[in-house]
């Protein structure tokens, strides 16, 4: 396909100017490398000029009609206006068709998280919390990436760009670099900050935290490999994502009396709103509290 999307132009918007994770920009780039594909295959569009507001609609119809989820479709929303505001900004376009463009509602569901018990059961485990030495293995470096998702709350993107010089173990924080590079600052633990300490020396030539055996920086599809590998071991969740150790900690941290606004700075969340969805789970919690204490509760 040629670039009469301008695909490479936008990409490097991304990457230079909007300063997005890589994570972020593959995601994008992907799916209007499907929306065009599909603009020319299915409707003979050619050009960025001759699309529609109805083409999109087309296309986002397609999609819903192979039963792909709302979260999904309004991602793919999301990067359309990303894309359109760039074209936009630089008079590649006269007009934004995404304006007549509306997000399928997404039916709300609490996250998911592991329970207090199974978290204790997986940080007690022999080598969880054994310290990295220049023989590194990666499973040291599994557990290692587990403890500071779950001790931190980060996301992905921000684990992997975790730099070494923004670990400072002698006042106990780390600083990371969060959506809309807002940079926020997270406590750590003393077990979390001897569990980094080592990984500031390792891979001298490295800027980064945490690196893939070869000594280069961290990508998305490890991270999921070695957390999906880990907690495999110890719960039957579904999903075993790094994101379920982000909501765990929040989870963890409102359980255990934690202000939400607090919450929300620690996650880096822009609105309280965002944070609010962990109330529920604490709610659930309350009910098993209530009925089994109650004399009227259901025992």
């Amino acid at each position: 396909m040629s670039d009469v999307f301008f695909i490479s132009q936008f990409e490097t918007y991304l990457v230079s100017e909007k300063k997005v994770s890589r994570h972020t920009s593959t995601a994008y780039l992907n799916d209007l490398r499907q929306c065009f594909n599909y603009l020319e295959s299915e409707l003979g569009i050619t050009d960025v000029q001759s699309i529609k507001h109805l083409h999109l609609k087309s296309w986002l119809a397609s999609l819903m009609a192979d039963k792909m989820n709302a979260s999904s479709v309004n991602r793919k929303i999301s990067a359309l206006k990303t894309y359109y505001k760039y074209l936009l900004r630089h008079q590649l376009v006269e007009g934004n068709p995404m304006l007549k463009v509306t997000s399928p509602k997404m039916s709300k569901k609490l996250p998911t998280f592991i329970n207090e018990s199974k978290t204790e059961e997986i940080f007690e485990k022999e080598g969880m919390n054994v310290v990295a030495s220049d023989d590194d293995s990666e499973m040291t470096q599994a557990n290692a990436i587990v403890s500071t998702l779950y001790q931190t709350g980060v996301r992905l993107s921000e684990l992997i760009n975790l730099k070494k010089r923004n670990v400072d173990i002698a006042n106990g924080t780390i600083k990371v670099l969060g959506k809309r590079n807002k940079e926020r600052i997270i406590p750590i633990t003393e077990e979390l900050s001897s569990i980094l300490h080592p990984y500031l020396s390792l891979n001298p030539q490295s800027e980064w935290v945490f690196n893939t055996a070869k000594g280069e920086q961290l990508y998305p599809n490890y991270v999921y490999r070695v957390v999906k590998h880990l907690l495999s071991q110890y719960t039957t969740l579904k999903k075993k994502s790094p994101h379920i150790l982000r909501h765990t900690f929040a989870t963890h941290m409102l359980n255990s009396g934690s202000d939400l606004n607090a919450i929300k700075e620690l996650l880096g969340h822009a609105n309280l709103s965002a944070t609010q969805i962990y109330t529920h789970n604490s709610i659930e919690r309350l009910k098993e509290v209530y009925n089994k204490a109650h004399p009227k509760g259901k025992g």
